[in-house]
């Protein structure tokens, strides 16, 4: 009965012993200074700027054309085309994104398992407190 007791006082009073150990990240830091995620920016907005150029001149190519019907043709055939090409431009983002948020978040849970932590929030959402991973991560990460 005592040691239920001493227990229930130690979790009441927030003995340090019980204290849960938090960590917070700058997910907005670590994306800035991880180069992976930075290569994967510059692939994403090169994939962009090609699908603007593709627009572009086949805008040039629209205007040479004289007939109604052949626009009309051209145009349906341009919008398929760009279909494809903005699906391939989407999945290429979305796979690169998932690959770094991935690498993210498994970073995170190794650096935390290393410092002891037994959670780890973005620090937006921490008023005060908690132990900042943000360096360790982005130095893990950039050792990979």
């Amino acid at each position: 009965m005592k040691k239920i007791i001493i227990l229930a006082l130690a979790l009441f009073l927030g003995l340090p012993a019980f204290a849960e150990q938090i960590g917070t990240v700058d997910y907005m830091k670590i994306l800035d200074n991880y180069s992976k995620a930075k290569t994967a920016k510059s692939q994403i907005e090169d994939r962009g700027l090609e699908l603007q150029r593709f627009i572009l001149d086949k805008e040039k190519e629209y205007k040479k054309i004289e007939s109604p019907i052949q626009k009309k043709s051209y145009q349906e055939t341009i919008a398929k085309e760009f279909a494809k090409k903005e699906q391939a431009y989407l999945n290429f983002r979305l796979q690169k994104e998932e690959s770094i948020h991935k690498d993210i978040e498994n970073t995170i849970k190794q650096v935390a398992i290393d410092n002891k932590l037994d959670s780890v929030v973005d620090k937006e959402v921490m008023y005060f407190g908690g132990v900042d991973i943000t360096d360790k991560v982005i130095k893990k990460l950039n050792l990979k």
